[in-house]
């Protein structure tokens, strides 16, 4: 059977005699001591050799171990040799992401078989272990999309910032970590809520989703098992991208669908107030991710002058496509909120940063529109930036923007008891259209005068 050579590389780098047999020796000392200090208490061993087992060796240094895979390999130069070689983008992809994490998995199944002997203690003496379908699922799906998810991050900003090691895996690493602690908590314990149990953290144990209850942990299971399929989809993906094959933005598009379609079940369902939110975050974030390539850019211009489809979607930025789809979805909110002045009262009493966060539920038709309207300003903004000579540094500029855009200005309106002025520094609407509409609407022609001038004087473009 031929073996992926890169994945035979990486297991061969990871692994030694010594490690091998020095993870289970140092495992059976651990646990004996601990035993011993515990007065052999099974559960709180249970408990430790799910947080290391998981938080730490799946969840840490596994993101670590995934993420440093492809900078190991820029760093060292030899990256540029392995694009040139005959494996595909699915080769390299799992070569490196379960050959470089080899060793944690092998760690981490030690540490499964100390929960499962530790579970069979407990029921051994009148209690409730662990169930081994959890455990191992919590493990494997669980850790491998932290690890994918980190991988793929990792590919996104060793594009953007290759100089940046190791600010860059560590945020690629982090980014990993969060997702494997906000989906499965590393092993906090049997009653950690985020483990959506049925316990008394989750009364009656179910999930409400398009008006149906659903087992909480089958909800959660289901919800695991998917993010895994789409972060291991995504990592590849971007794979492809790295290798320069052709690739048609129809995954990014469903994934925006799915997102939209999953956050809108919830109660109230159907929920669009949420997935218009969830659309605007995807967008910002596809923006950050996007190379931003002026050039890449001209090509699909030119694409679609020349009304060459296939080469249009495969060169459109995929946050364009987040906006389109967030333009669509809250067009469709605000038009079914028409007539819709106020929701709630805000007490006079109340707090002023509270009164203020809460005008944004006033005019909701009117407050749609003037996100749409923001976000596409903002776009601009940064677009600008990153056809500007400090282009390397355009993310930063921009995450300074959009910190100082909002809610500084808000605040200093507000101080000034000038809440009808907010429209101009946030998407409130007020109730007057020329005061909500106006100033949004010089700053997007003043944006786009900024915009359009660097990229006649970046692309030379010509009018006709």
């Amino acid at each position: 059977m031929r073996i992926n050579p890169e994945f035979r590389r990486n297991v061969w780098v990871q692994f030694t005699w010594t490690r091998l047999l020095a993870a289970p020796l140092l495992t059976v000392i651990a646990c004996y001591g601990y035993l011993l200090i515990s007065n052999y208490d099974y559960r709180w061993l249970q408990n430790a050799a799910e947080l290391i087992g998981g938080g730490v060796i799946i969840g840490l240094l596994g993101t670590r171990r995934a993420a440093d895979s492809l900078a190991e390999e820029v760093s060292g130069g030899t990256w540029d040799s392995q694009r040139m070689s005959g494996l595909g983008a699915w080769q390299m992809t799992w070569g490196k992401l379960l050959g470089s994490t080899a060793f944690n998995w092998y760690c981490a199944a030690i540490a499964v078989l100390v929960v499962l002997w530790t579970s069979n203690r407990i029921e051994a003496s009148s209690g409730i272990g662990r169930p081994a379908f959890e455990v191992i699922f919590d493990f494997v799906v669980g850790g491998l999309m932290a690890q994918a998810a980190a991988f793929a991050i990792a590919l996104i900003l060793m594009r953007k910032a290759a100089r940046f090691r190791r600010l860059t895996i560590t945020l690629a690493q982090s980014c990993g970590f969060l997702l494997y602690f906000f989906f499965v908590r590393g092993g906090f314990g049997a009653h950690s809520p985020a483990r959506f149990r049925p316990d008394p953290y989750w009364p009656g144990g179910t999930v409400t989703w398009y008006g149906e209850d659903y087992p909480a942990l089958l909800f959660r299971v289901v919800l695991l098992a998917v993010a895994c399929a789409w972060a291991v989809l995504g990592a590849y993906r971007l794979m492809r991208n790295e290798l320069q094959y052709r690739s048609q933005p129809w995954v990014w598009t469903l994934f925006l669908v799915f997102s939209a379609v999953f956050v809108a079940g919830f109660p109230p369902a159907p929920q669009l107030g949420y997935a218009f939110l969830a659309l605007v975050v995807l967008t910002y974030a596809a923006f950050f991710a996007d190379n931003r390539d002026p050039v890449r850019y001209r090509w699909a211009l030119q694409a679609v002058r020349d009304r060459n489809w296939s080469e249009t979607f495969a060169t459109i930025p995929w946050w364009l496509i987040s906006y389109v789809f967030a333009a669509i979805v809250g067009t469709v909110l605000a038009l079914s909120l028409r007539g819709v002045a106020e929701v709630g009262a805000v007490p006079d009493d109340a707090p002023p940063a509270f009164r203020m966060l809460m005008m944004v539920p006033q005019h909701l038709s009117t407050s749609l529109v003037l996100t749409m309207l923001f976000v596409l300003r903002d776009l601009l903004v940064m677009l600008w930036f990153s056809c500007s000579p400090w282009r390397a540094k355009a993310d930063v500029a921009g995450i300074i923007y959009l910190a100082l855009a909002y809610w500084p200005l808000a605040a200093v309106l507000w101080a000034m008891d000038a809440p009808h002025l907010l429209s101009v520094v946030i998407p409130v609407g007020t109730g007057s259209l020329g005061t909500d509409f106006v100033p949004i609407a010089i700053e997007l022609a003043f944006a786009l005068f900024l915009f359009y001038a660097r990229w006649r004087e970046i692309t030379r473009l010509k009018r006709k």
